[in-house]
């Protein structure tokens, strides 16, 4: 349930802020620590300011890669790990 504090801002609890944003509550308490979140830590309870979080929602985020990129199939199937062209030949630095 909303409440307000002294600065009339109203704060909502991290299961009440995960049930209207669809985010989870880790990462909800991630974003108070890391201050992209207004909020506060009451004992080992975390509160995050319902406007803080009605604005962070509002803004468009792109998703980043899950993990480290990989390179394509075009560029693995053309160059061998030790230096050979797909057809047998060596590579230099030089053309001739």
């Amino acid at each position: 349930m909303p409440q307000r504090v002294e600065s009339d801002r109203t704060f909502l609890s991290t299961s009440e802020a995960c049930g209207k944003t669809g985010l989870s509550p880790t990462y909800i308490q991630r974003l108070l620590r890391d201050k992209r979140l207004d909020g506060f830590k009451a004992g080992s309870s975390w509160f995050v300011y319902e406007d803080s979080l009605t604005n962070f929602t509002a803004q468009k985020r792109k998703r980043g890669p899950k993990g480290p990129h990989k390179k394509s199939p075009q560029n693995r199937s053309n160059t061998s790990q030790d230096g050979e062209k797909a057809n047998g030949e060596k590579q230099n630095g030089t053309e001739t």
